[in-house]
């Protein structure tokens, strides 16, 4: 087409609309990378949170506990994005894990359980558990509690404390139970063998060797209760695999009062 100047003039269609099937299919793109944006932003921020309540629980816990500088705590915190835990004033789970922690005369783990731990260093938990996992290396430094004889053996298997000592020149064996009183944790004797040949603790009692094996049989036990925090109570010992456990748990404990240990009361004269 050419104008009345001698202008050469060449018409253009106008551009087409973009189908409104692609005009949602864009839309859903980009909906789907501001959200995976988003995502990251809070994984990576949730990251940085989880750090920092992690250092924060570790310097709590050493300080409660009074441990030695450079003591190994093994700080675990629960599932979930922390940053929404955070949001609401409080973390719903912790685990703490403490290695070659002193345990009286021997030296054990402790793990920490933690529910319902406030933002607030000041404010108590929900609840708190705590379990002392000893060997039995460890344990036969209470073997003075464990009989009235000296003994040559502390094994802890088959669910049970077993307890080994040479009476008449014969080589007896002992298992114990383990359980709860109080504040201390007892052993109770369930089975016996001597020269291998196994028997049951009524029939030695019963038999000449009552004033030889009765010592053996009797366990003093041990005060647990102040090995540990004076707001937890003593609810069971058990023998878990090859370890014996004992287990205390409180609620609304206040972290910075773990310090202070228990008692047990006086045996009865």
């Amino acid at each position: 087409m050419t104008g009345d100047s001698g202008i050469q003039w060449t018409s253009i269609d106008a551009p087409k609309s973009i189908p409104p099937r692609w005009r949602w299919i864009g839309f859903l793109v980009a909906l789907a990378v501001v959200g995976g944006l988003v995502a990251f932003a809070l994984i990576e921020g949730d990251k940085i949170v989880r750090g920092i309540a992690s250092d924060v629980v570790r310097s709590g816990v050493t300080s409660a506990l009074e441990l030695p500088e450079g003591q190994e705590v093994d700080v675990e915190l629960g599932d979930g994005l922390l940053i929404f835990q955070a949001v609401t004033g409080s973390i719903d789970s912790v685990d703490v894990r403490i290695p070659g922690m002193p345990f009286g005369a021997a030296t054990g783990t402790l793990l920490l359980t933690v529910e319902g731990v406030a933002l607030d260093p000041s404010a108590p938990v929900d609840i708190l558990t705590a379990r002392v996992e000893l060997d039995s290396d460890n344990l036969s430094r209470y073997a003075g509690n464990l009989s009235s004889v000296p003994l040559n053996s502390v094994t802890i298997a088959g669910g049970a404390v077993g307890i080994g000592a040479v009476i008449a020149d014969q080589q007896v064996a002992v298992s114990l139970a383990p359980s709860v009183s109080g504040g201390t944790v007892a052993f109770t004797p369930v089975g016996v063998s001597a020269a291998g040949v196994a028997t049951t603790v009524e029939a030695v009692m019963a038999s000449p060797l009552a004033s030889l094996a009765g010592p053996m049989l009797t366990s003093s036990g041990f005060c647990a209760a102040e090995l540990l925090p004076a707001a937890l109570t003593l609810s069971d010992a058990a023998v878990v695999g090859e370890q014996l456990v004992i287990t205390a748990t409180g609620t609304d404990v206040s972290l910075s009062g773990l310090g202070s240990k228990g008692t047990c009361e006086a045996p009865a004269a």
